[in-house]
């Protein structure tokens, strides 16, 4: 009966690492952000997006899902839209790097 219970905690325990590892960000993925960045927003944003064209994304104060939606829909006549280019994994990546971003006021 011992061996049983052990054998249960041990893989609840396992359960709850599983369930943490989910729930915190990938490893990298700001820095796989900031490579989507360069090759696809920079030329807008400049390549420490302080803006050029496009606004200065430093600093955002915009919820995750508002910068996600124009990412995908872009802005006609302002912004090209991405949501045929990037799948949701680029565009968390994308947020992800946005969100390391602080201005230097």
């Amino acid at each position: 009966m011992k061996v049983i219970k052990m054998i249960l905690v041990g893989v609840s325990v396992l359960c709850l690492v599983q369930v943490a590892a989910l729930a915190e960000p990938a490893p990298g993925l700001a820095g796989i952000g900031h490579s989507l960045f360069l090759k696809n927003c920079a030329h807008c944003h400049a390549d420490d997006a302080t803006g050029d064209e496009g606004p200065d994304l430093r600093g955002m104060k915009r919820s995750d899902e508002w910068i996600a939606r124009r990412i995908r829909n872009g802005v006609k006549g302002e912004m090209t839209a991405f949501g045929g280019k990037f799948s949701q994994g680029d565009v968390d990546a994308l947020i992800a790097y946005l969100r390391t971003l602080k201005k230097n006021d």
